[in-house]
């Protein structure tokens, strides 16, 4: 029987058991997501391109929650497709049932600048992990998740950080970014029409939207004149997922959008950060 296997997706996230699959997990908000789960009793699988902090990661969350039992990692790139087969593979073979895949991994690309000032490997590489990398695992997650249990209603959840037209506005990283998590979020769309067109009804496809979430992609390389926006906006990892985590584990339905803060909040603390951007701190 698979972690939860028996029970309703309701009763499994009050009492623990959901099996849970996060991508970039080995740092920022993935990390931050993965304790939560984990402290809640879910089993977690990890990946992430850096097999080294990767690593690092698993030791800090088997010390922080001793559930060394409960935890698995992968080292792959999302962007291969057989890397996301693989993932897949053994997320159901080490979960058993996966009732939650968030598609966390994703890049800012190597530098802040206008698109014709960047290279075409670093273009070619943000919108192959955000968008292509988002697409195979979104396949992936979908095969899997039909060879389990039918139900009636959504039990099992795809979960992909795509921006709205909202977050690519405020948003000050490079185009490839900004446009590839647009096309994310489109992404989600069409899934899930995909879904109901075919009579899917076990599987919920939702938009997680956590805000401007300070980690090492979103400070590299970031100009000068940008940051007091971003010191304003940014929040650590920690309090987001301690929000977010929740509200994952207990949604229902399908095409949620789950956020950390509300979209007027997000403008008025933009507006806020305009005057000190203005006088450069």
């Amino acid at each position: 029987m698979g972690a939860g296997e028996g029970a309703t997706d309701g009763e499994a996230a009050a009492t623990g058991g959901l099996g849970v699959v996060i991508t970039g997990g080995s740092r920022g908000l993935g990390l931050a997501m993965a304790r939560r789960f984990l402290a809640a009793g879910d089993t977690v699988l990890l990946c992430a391109r850096d097999g080294a902090r990767l690593q690092a990661a698993q030791a800090e969350l088997v010390e922080g929650t001793g559930a060394a039992d409960r935890l698995h990692t992968l080292a792959c790139d999302v962007a291969r497709p057989t890397d996301a087969e693989r993932l897949a593979d053994l997320a159901a073979a080490r979960l058993g049932t996966i009732h939650r895949w968030i598609n966390n991994a994703g890049t800012a690309g190597r530098h802040k600048r206008p698109l014709a000032e960047l290279a075409a490997e670093d273009i070619a590489a943000t919108c192959a992990t955000n968008l292509a990398g988002s697409m195979q695992l979104c396949a992936e997650a979908v095969r899997r998740m039909r060879r389990q249990p039918a139900a009636a209603s959504p039990r099992y959840h795809l979960f992909n950080l795509g921006f709205s037209a909202f977050g690519a506005h405020f948003s000050r990283t490079a185009v490839p970014h900004r446009v590839s998590k647009l096309a994310v979020a489109e992404l989600s769309r069409q899934l899930r029409r995909e879904l109901r067109e075919a009579g899917e009804t076990g599987i919920g496809v939702h938009e997680l939207r956590p805000g401007v979430v300070r980690t090492e992609l979103l400070l590299a390389d970031l100009p000068e004149r940008a940051r007091p926006v971003v010191d304003r906006l940014a929040e650590a990892p920690e309090p987001v997922a301690a929000a977010l985590v929740p509200q994952i584990r207990g949604v229902t339905g399908t095409g949620r959008v789950i956020q950390y803060r509300s979209q007027l909040r997000l403008l008025l603390r933009g507006l806020a950060a305009v005057p000190a951007a203005r006088r450069g701190g």
